[in-house]
Parts: structure tokens; C-alpha cells; sequence
């Protein structure tokens, strides 16, 4: 069973509002729970002002805002400003605290193209695929001239396209992967591409092995495993089979 937390220290009478997300906190307990799930997420902008008021005229946690004020002044980092709220909310042991800060270090390291697409990444593993495609789309609006890099960028065109498949929106994934094959040249967004236009109202032909989100799944386990063979093998069955039934679709 997991945690139960019982909130016993201040609730706030005004709620700290989470603009993007459209969501209030109104205790230290639920800032540290949010946080936490949020690690691989948030952006350094987080910690500022108005959260050092919040916590200062709301929760009555001067001294925590006061050391987050002076952090902010001298640029510490995100990754030390969660670690100052985490470590005095106390919620968490010292490894799921260590392995949390990891994660914000390891955002911190990248670039901010490479942060929007992990960002992004980690949406999609958990499922939360229109936020995922919000932030692929975000990762690409904010691609600059410096960020040449067309592989990263076409595996963000692929990765929105997975994110639109798996909620078979397959007209917009096959768009995505087009995007992706254009710039990267990659045979498994030419593929994914095709399987996605061999999809019709929102069904998979019933020739495909499956549903053509089943099928992607499938492709991307193979891949990740290191199953070369069984990844190629799948891929130009499944293509085949795509084949035929798209041509007498059309």
C-alpha cells in the first residue's frame, strides 16, 4: 500500500495557483508531493518570489523562504531550491530524496531543446499523452538556428507522432512521423508513418497485427531490447501486410 500523508501544518487560506496546469496548493505537504512528481518536469522559473511569498505569508515558513530568497539572489540552482523544501518538509528518505535531485541534476545538464524533449519523453511513458504533444510542440516552437541537430529534432516530430498514435489520432501522427522522416531519415518513422495512414476512422485496417498503437508498442520494446532481428522482422511483416490493404483503401 502506499503512503498516507496527514496534512498538519498550515493550510493556506490562498492557494498557491500553478497557472499552466490549473491546479492550487494549499499546504507544504502537497508543494513537496507535487515537487517530487514533478522532478523531471519543472522548470527553474519555479522558484521565485512568488512562491517565497507564498510560503513566507501563507505557511508561516519564514526561515525556509527567506534561505530560498537568498538562493535566488545569488542564481543557486533549481535542483538546490527543491532540495531546501524537500529536506525541510522531511517527507521523503534519503534515497528517494537523492534519486529525485539526480533527476533535476541530470535536467539541469542539458540543453533546453534537450530538456523540452525529455520533458516530454517522460510525459509520454506516463501515459499523459496531450501534455506530451503540448510539450513536443513547445520543444519545437523553441528550436533555434543553434539547435541544428536534426536528429534530436526529428525524434521529437516521431515521439509527438507515438503521443497522437496512442490516442488514435493517426491522422496527426502520420503527419508527425512524415515530419520526422523528412528531417531524420530514420526507417522507423518511415514505417510508423505508413502505419498510421494505413489506420481509417480511427481503426486500425484488420489486416495490421493488432491496433496500430499495439503495433507501435511493440516496434518500440523490440527496439529498446536490442531485438534488431525481431524488431526488422515485425516492422516488414507488418509493412507488407500495410501494403496491400492502404492500396485497396485508397
Amino acid at each position: 500500500m502506499g503512503r498516507i500523508w496527514l496534512c498538519e501544518e498550515e493550510t493556506a487560506k490562498r492557494p498557491f495557483l500553478l497557472e499552466e496546469e490549473g491546479r492550487r496548493l494549499y499546504s507544504f505537504e502537497e508543494l513537496c508531493y507535487y515537487l517530487y512528481q514533478n522532478t523531471g518536469v519543472l522548470e527553474e522559473s519555479f522558484f521565485n518570489e512568488k512562491l517565497c511569498q507564498w510560503l513566507e505569508e501563507e505557511l508561516g515558513l519564514a526561515a525556509l523562504a527567506s534561505s530560498l530568497r537568498r538562493g535566488i539572489e545569488q542564481e543557486r540552482s533549481g535542483c538546490w531550491c527543491m532540495e531546501q523544501i524537500l529536506q525541510a518538509g522531511g517527507y521523503y528518505g534519503s534515497a528517494e530524496l537523492e534519486n529525485a535531485l539526480l533527476t533535476a541534476k541530470h535536467m539541469e545538464d542539458k540543453t533546453p531543446l534537450d530538456r523540452e524533449k525529455l520533458r516530454g519523453d517522460r510525459l509520454l511513458k506516463a501515459e499523459k499523452y496531450r501534455d506530451a504533444v503540448s510539450e513536443y510542440r513547445k520543444a519545437i516552437a523553441h528550436a533555434g538556428p543553434e539547435d541544428g541537430d536534426g536528429n534530436i529534432i526529428g525524434r521529437i516530430w516521431h515521439n509527438m507522432g507515438t503521443a497522437y498514435a496512442r490516442q488514435m489520432l493517426f491522422a496527426q501522427a502520420a503527419e508527425c512521423y512524415g515530419m520526422a522522416y523528412e528531417i531524420g531519415k530514420e526507417e522507423a518513422s518511415k514505417g510508423a508513418r505508413l502505419l498510421a495512414l494505413a489506420s481509417k476512422d480511427g481503426q486500425a485496417i484488420r489486416t495490421a497485427p493488432g491496433r496500430l498503437s499495439d503495433t507501435l508498442r511493440e516496434l518500440g520494446m523490440l527496439k529498446q531490447s536490442g531485438n534488431r532481428s525481431g524488431y526488422e522482422r515485425l516492422l516488414e511483416t507488418t509493412l507488407q501486410e500495410l501494403r496491400a490493404a492502404y492500396r485497396k483503401s485508397e
